[in-house]
């Protein structure tokens, strides 16, 4: 059998095909978010919201995050989640629970760096209902900033970038 498309038996169908890429949702932000919060906030324009065709899909979750610090010492996390369910962290819950666990420590010059985070999971929300997905961060520390797509020092010198969150519905 040899196809040049696969379409659905009716008008805005879906076809949903074993191993197979469904749908993609893409978002992007070259927003330049400035932060201090200590406890977990959403990062403007890293949410995107997905609805499953099949219950038994799995969607791939792929997170890239550009962020710059101000201060040595300065530590920060952030967290993948799904509704209120954090999708990507360790099991030890002794520990600060996140995707991203990193500090500030190379000196003055860092204010110039902005460094690249990435996640990627599988994750299996078994619902054919709107599932969102979104990215979270906060300071650990008692003070500092943190900055998303630009770096601390920010002059028209400096570089900026981007930040996205992409899910890829996957059928089974």
């Amino acid at each position: 059998l040899s196809v040049d498309t696969i379409q659905g038996k009716t008008t805005g169908s879906k076809v949903d095909i074993s191993g197979h890429v469904v749908q993609v949702i893409y978002a992007e932000t070259d927003t330049r978010q400035v932060a201090t919060a200590t406890s977990y906030t959403d990062l403007t324009g890293m949410t995107a919201t997905i609805t499953p065709f099949s219950t038994s899909n799995k969607i791939l979750v792929q997170v890239c995050l550009n962020l710059g610090h101000e201060a040595v010492g300065m530590n920060i996390s952030c967290q993948l989640l799904r509704g209120s369910t954090n999708i990507f962290a360790g099991t030890d819950t002794s520990m600060k629970q996140g995707f991203i666990q990193t500090e500030c420590n190379l000196g003055s010059n860092f204010i110039y760096e902005i460094k690249n985070f990435t996640a990627t999971t599988l994750d299996a929300p078994a619902t054919d209902s709107a599932v969102v997905y979104k990215v979270q961060s906060k300071v650990n520390t008692a003070a500092g900033t943190w900055y998303m797509n630009r770096n601390h020092n920010n002059t028209s010198s400096q570089g900026t970038t981007k930040s996205s969150i992409t899910l890829l519905e996957i059928g089974q």
